[in-house]
């Protein structure tokens, strides 16, 4: 017998709508309460191919393409505030007023900045390894933010042999513990998004936003105290990318908080354990202000 937040291959919809003149992309599974699931800096939205069909048993499933990325139209600003409004116009476009948030690496920031523009408007958010909850970070992301190897690689990662490939290989290997847990639909997709020169652009645009010579810049780990909502915050143990410990740093200034912290993962957390993810999410959704459905089927 099929649990209840099972759901038959082909659930997930690949939809567009025009959001202020720029054409969006998005996936969808799902009926309920509405979950927006936000990518991480240069990825896209296959990201959450497992996270949509393991929600979509109960609630209404969104994981869009951020300007820029996978295939959204690029805007001017890529910093996480005007990320942030441009989630706010995408959400009024498909008829979403409230709903909760799941958002890592830099979608982690576009979240908290989402519940700042609008206090009272998102039911809950889950921050998977958000940035700017300190200056730590990988002393790589440093140099690529502020040398010209971040220029060396837009350029030559297109027109190389494999330089898409390649480059999705390394992200792997950083951000995952276990990579060969990472298969399917984002590999392919993330490739794709390598192999645009505008994407790769726009990635660089946003990382040099956000890191400078001494680390994250847009810090935001002072504003946390002004979020009312419930608020779940999720790493992996084993994260290289963005430090564990500012997990529990995070915690401390959340008024409404939970922490669970995932041994054997990395910055990858969704995707190289997205069961585990699940297991922790879908409860806390529920009890926070979930979806009637799952809430009826929860064993």
């Amino acid at each position: 017998m099929k649990n209840a937040t099972t759901v038959r291959e082909g659930t997930v919809k690949e939809r567009w709508v025009d959001v202020n003149g720029v054409a969006t992309r998005y996936l969808e599974a799902g009926e309920g309460d509405p979950v927006l699931l936000l990518p991480g800096e240069g990825s896209v939205a296959e990201q959450w191919s497992g996270t949509l069909e393991g929600l979509a048993g109960s609630h209404r499933a969104i994981a869009l393409d951020l300007p820029g990325y996978g295939y959204t139209e690029p805007t001017g600003d890529g910093s996480p505030a005007a990320l942030a409004t441009f989630v706010w116009r995408f959400a009024r476009e498909i008829n979403v007023d409230t709903f909760a948030v799941i958002g890592p690496s830099l979608g982690g920031a576009v979240a908290v900045h989402l519940a700042l523009q609008r206090p009272g408007a998102l039911s809950s958010l889950v921050l998977v390894s958000p940035a700017g909850m300190g200056r730590a970070i990988n002393p790589g992301m440093v140099v690529q933010a502020v040398t010209p190897l971040g220029d060396l690689t837009k350029l030559l990662v297109p027109v190389m042999p494999f330089g898409p490939q390649l480059l999705v290989a390394s992200l792997v290997a950083l951000g995952a513990r276990r990579p060969w847990r990472i298969t399917g639909p984002w590999r392919s997709s993330q490739v794709r998004a390598a192999s645009s020169p505008e994407a790769l652009a726009t990635a660089l645009r946003s990382q040099r936003l956000s890191v400078g010579l001494l680390g994250q810049r847009d810090l935001l780990l002072g504003r946390l105290p002004e979020l009312s909502v419930p608020v779940l915050v999720v790493w992996g143990v084993q994260d290289v990318l963005v430090p564990f410990w500012q997990a529990v740093g995070a915690r401390r200034k959340l008024s409404r908080g939970e922490l669970t912290l995932f041994p054997c993962s990395g910055h990858l957390l969704p995707l190289e354990a997205t069961d585990r993810f699940l297991g922790v999410v879908r409860p806390f959704l529920s009890r926070v202000g979930g979806s009637t459905a799952e809430r009826t089927h929860r064993p």
